[in-house]
């Protein structure tokens, strides 16, 4: 999954000076890759977002250079997808009939304790636990910032 991220630094003739330069394009694109993804799994560790038994999904996650002052923002697990946007009816899908493979039938636990059995179920599919573009209003107000002090350094540093 791939994001690019767009940003307004203003109409600073200092600011788009150092925006002709590929070099400070691609340094401030970085910038806002690392905070997008460190957002991003700041948002998941707060458990606002689904965590997972195993913490894959996390570690899944990073960001690299793309050249050219882009920067992509992935996650590589293989239900990350099915994660942000949902499964089956909840993603305009239909639903799906689950069967035992090894065994007579299907077993699985119920609220009250214990565990309930079934020949077969059908599997509506699972609900969206978005993570990657939850929480765009705090994010875009970090990524501002991180744009900002980039640009600040550039700009002083010459």
């Amino acid at each position: 999954m791939n994001s690019s991220i767009t940003f307004d630094v203003g109409n600073v003739p200092s600011v788009l000076e150092a925006l002709r330069n590929p070099r400070n394009a691609q340094l401030i694109a970085n910038a806002l890759a690392e905070r997008y993804t460190d957002d991003m799994l700041d948002f998941i560790q707060s458990g606002q977002a689904f965590t997972g038994h195993t913490g894959q999904l996390a570690q899944s996650i990073n960001w690299q250079p793309a050249g050219n002052g882009v920067a992509e923002i992935y996650a590589n697990a293989e239900y990350a997808g099915y994660v942000e946007r949902g499964t089956g009816e909840h993603a305009g899908h239909t639903s799906w009939v689950i069967r035992p493979k090894d065994r007579k039938a299907l077993r699985f636990p119920v609220s009250v304790g214990g565990f309930g059995f079934a020949r077969s179920v059908l599997h509506r599919g699972s609900k969206p636990h978005p993570y990657f573009f939850a929480d765009m209003d705090n994010r875009d107000q970090h990524m501002q910032a991180a744009a900002h002090s980039v640009l600040a350094r550039i700009i002083t540093n010459g």
